[in-house]
């Protein structure tokens, strides 16, 4: 049984302490700023069962992470991450498969992807 179908968080960095943690299908997403400066690493976990992806995010100011289905309505992990500076863009995307823990998008610094993201999922992102 799944324990929640979509939780959706939009913190920002307002402390070194940062971290944001949900359940995505039946995994469980964590999302963790290291680092005591502005633009420090991210560490994104996402565990089911005994499997665990991790990747880490760097140069980030902004972060959050939200459960979205695609079109075949299969759970994915969706973060949105980005810098404050001029050279950043607004949508920079990383997408996880829920299930398979397969990383399906990394995002490029200062690169638009939603795109990319859409064709992924096969439908439109709402902000």
């Amino acid at each position: 049984m799944r324990i929640i179908q979509l939780v959706l968080f939009s913190i920002y960095f307002s402390s070194n302490a940062f971290a944001q943690s949900y359940i995505c299908g039946d995994t469980q997403v964590t999302i963790e700023k290291q680092g005591k400066f502005e633009s420090s690493r991210v560490h994104i976990s996402a565990q089911v069962n005994e499997h665990e992806t991790s990747l880490w995010l760097h140069s980030v100011d902004h972060v959050n992470g939200v459960c979205v289905t695609d079109k075949r309505d299969r759970n994915k992990i969706l973060i949105k991450a980005h810098c404050g500076g001029s050279g950043c863009s607004e949508k920079t995307y990383t997408l996880i498969d829920a299930r398979t823990l397969m990383v399906e998008l990394v995002p490029v610094q200062g690169t638009d992807n939603l795109s990319t993201v859409e064709s992924i999922l096969g439908k439109k992102i709402t902000e």
